[in-house]
């Protein structure tokens, strides 16, 4: 089941990377999608990630998508490949400081809260805007896209604004700042072909694969 899902989704989505969430996933069902042609995984909670870490393949890309606490940034980027959810000027120190520790330069996306909700973490608009100068002198972190979460509609469609303003924002932020910004990790189960249409180069699929 789990595999006859993947060989459909990546038959639609191209050139995206798809990123097989899999918090609250068995060992088994990780490898399930593996051997259906997986290549990145990713967790949302530190603790969950360092249990299962033994058991993983080690060509096996694992990306942190949670938010993340500064006392679990130590594990993160021992662990993993890109950070998601860099969601303000202080935990990217914090994980510019513990990249620094281990001789590393970690991975990371600048999680943007761009439809403005209370209820939801990441940087606002004018916030990256005015503090991207400050996070691209941190030398021991690679920012390499933004990432948002849209908030769920049953109509996918409404989304779709929302994507469109994090690919404006990537363009300003390269354009004022002279630097390549790559990746959009937006669009999850729900909405993920909206986001590829607008830009998305990684989708977040967890419930679409595994239920």
């Amino acid at each position: 089941m789990i595999r006859d899902k993947i060989l459909e989704i990546n038959k639609e989505i191209n050139n995206v990377l798809l990123l097989a969430i899999t918090n609250g996933r068995t060992i088994e069902q990780i490898n399930e999608a593996i051997s259906a042609g997986i290549k990145a995984i990713g967790e949302n909670k530190a603790q969950e990630l360092k249990v299962k870490f033994p058991f993983l393949p080690k060509d096996l890309r694992i990306d942190f998508i949670g938010h993340l606490q500064t006392n679990k940034v130590r594990d993160v980027v021992k662990h993993c490949y890109l950070i998601h959810s860099v969601d303000s000027l202080y935990l990217a120190r914090e994980v510019d400081r513990q990249a620094k520790n281990m001789g590393k330069r970690q991975n990371i996306l600048l999680q943007i809260n761009i439809s403005g909700e209370k209820s939801k973490y990441g940087f606002k608009k004018e916030d990256v805007i005015d503090q991207m100068p400050q996070l691209l002198k941190l030398s021991n972190i690679r920012i390499i896209g933004l990432m948002t979460i849209a908030p769920h509609f049953d109509n996918p469609e409404k989304t779709r604004p929302i994507f469109q303003k994090l690919k404006l924002l990537k363009n300003q932020l390269e354009e004022e700042n002279r630097v390549g910004i790559y990746e959009l990790s937006m669009g999850m189960s729900n909405d993920y072909k909206i986001a590829i249409e607008e830009g998305a180069t990684i989708v977040r699929l967890g419930r679409i694969i595994f239920e």
